[in-house]
């Protein structure tokens, strides 16, 4: 029998380079991938071509029955969905095979969403600019950890008290800093006037010297300019039996003045794992659990419609391109449901009495 396994991976190349071409972000090319690799392996000598309903139906069962969670075929499937949709398009398939698979849907835990005087105490937690900066700046704007990382000096307007970011697909759009938020991020940069708002780090160019193995040795730490690489160098001084401890130190600081270990100038962003540790670092300062980027993105949109803002603005100020995604970052309490309703219901909160 024929087999199909050259002609199925071409297939998921060429949905690799949609993907490319329409701006996915790696993250979801790399899970997206994973599943229709994973796809192939189950399809085996069989063409994507030629599969009906009750394929898809039985990698699902397979996969389940592999421990996978009900979250995870249900993601599953919405990636064969996407990815039939593709071919179908092209002219490769007659019909979308994994449409007319239905699954039960998942329950999903209930995001993790700060209070108000939660978000005052994060905030009071902060030692540092950066650390105050950040975390107002993601709590003022409900900006995505990428967004926040990329966005420059020359995309803020203090005076407005706006910032363009780049979304999702590239996508510009406009993001507004309460006044706390816009103090807290001119604090930080100081007199920088260009540049990334949240730099990165770089390792403390610095020199030591110390006896080993009966010498005198001079050892320094600096970050090569060329590509910033942390690099180090050591150089023998000379015999600990010809030279004291006062000619060896001598030697080592004229030799670490001849050194250029001033730093270089600082011109990437702050990495996500370091925007993630000073969040996580600061919540456990505050008493505060699982606190992320994340978080404060959900926390916004909670605290904005509590506080009465409708979901369009909502949904504009997040970046979002369906009003279905804001209802799910957007929670409303008990509280708040009670609120609206008695607020909103023509028949509610309605004390007057009837006269006879």
């Amino acid at each position: 029998m024929h087999s199909h396994v050259r002609f199925n991976r071409g297939l998921v190349r060429q949905y690799h380079k949609w993907m490319k071409a329409m701006h996915y972000a790696g993250t979801t090319q790399t899970t997206y991938l994973k599943a229709l690799h994973q796809y192939v392996g189950f399809m085996g000598q069989r063409s994507f071509a030629r599969a009906k309903h009750t394929d898809i139906r039985l990698f699902v069962a397979q996969a389940s029955e592999n421990g996978a969670t009900l979250g995870s075929v249900y993601r599953h499937l919405g990636i064969l969905r996407q990815f039939y949709d593709f071919l179908n398009l092209g002219g490769v398939v007659d019909y979308v095979a994994p449409r007319f698979v239905r699954l039960r849907l998942p329950w999903h835990q209930r995001p993790r969403v700060l209070s108000e005087a939660q978000v005052r105490q994060l905030i009071s937690a902060t030692r540092t600019l950066r650390e105050r900066a950040l975390i107002e700046f993601f709590y003022s704007t409900g900006c995505r950890l990428n967004e926040a990382r990329h966005t420059k000096i020359e995309h803020i307007d203090f005076v407005a008290r706006q910032a363009r970011v780049r979304g999702k697909l590239g996508k510009i759009r406009l993001v507004l800093l309460a006044e706390s938020a816009s103090t807290a991020v001119r604090e930080y940069i100081g007199s920088r006037t260009s540049g990334y708002v949240f730099e990165a780090d770089y390792p403390k160019q610095k020199g030591h010297f110390s006896p080993q193995a009966n010498q005198w040795k001079s050892k320094w730490h600096y970050t090569r300019k060329c590509d910033n690489r942390s690099m180090s160098k050591t150089k023998v001084l000379g015999s600990t039996a010809r030279m004291t401890y006062e000619e060896a130190k001598q030697e080592h600081e004229r030799l670490m003045a001849q050194m250029d270990l001033s730093p270089p100038k600082r011109s990437g962003p702050l990495s996500k794992m370091a925007i993630q540790q000073v969040v996580i670092r600061v919540s456990r300062r505050a008493g505060l659990k699982r606190v992320t980027p994340h978080t404060l993105r959900r926390t916004f949109a909670t605290h904005l419609h509590e506080n009465g803002a409708s979901l369009e603005v909502i949904r504009a100020l997040l970046g979002h391109v369906w009003v279905q995604t804001t209802l799910r970052y957007a929670r409303i309490g008990p509280d708040g449901l009670s609120k609206n309703f008695e607020k909103c219901h023509p028949q509610g909160n309605r004390h007057e009495t009837v006269s006879e």
